[in-house]
């Protein structure tokens, strides 16, 4: 089965990312595909390469970049929801003239239009909030 994940949750004040990550790990050890994990509104916190995690909590920037390196499946961030939350990669930084980009090198920057498509070509779509 081809599944397309969409996580809404926050980093760290939500359950969502963790239980997505554990939702797929077990998917992918079952034999099913995952054909995208969609970060969107205050989930895009994911791809900030620069949050610093405190030593009693699980890294979930670095496992879901493992994750998707280990299983080879796309980590995306919603343009809109990291612009206005100041995820930025290197193009989106110059566009708003920023002096940084800070997305995680394991994360892409897409629209919303990515993840219907993904939803369109896939059996399930599974929501984290």
């Amino acid at each position: 089965m081809k599944i397309n994940i969409l996580v809404n949750g926050a980093l760290y004040s939500s359950q969502a990312s963790y239980s997505a990550w554990q939702y797929c790990l077990a998917a992918c050890e079952a034999g099913h595909q995952i054909s995208q994990v969609f970060f969107h509104q205050d989930a895009v916190a994911h791809g900030n390469m620069l949050s610093v995690v405190m030593s009693d909590e699980p890294d979930m920037v670095e496992n879901w970049a493992r994750f998707a390196e280990h299983y080879s499946v796309p980590l995306v961030i919603c343009v809109s929801s990291a612009e206005r939350r100041g995820v930025l990669n290197g193009a989106l930084a110059t566009e708003h003239a920023k002096t940084a980009a800070n997305l995680h090198p394991s994360f892409s920057i897409a629209g919303l239009g990515t993840l219907t498509d993904a939803s369109i070509t896939s059996d399930r779509m599974v929501s984290f909030s």
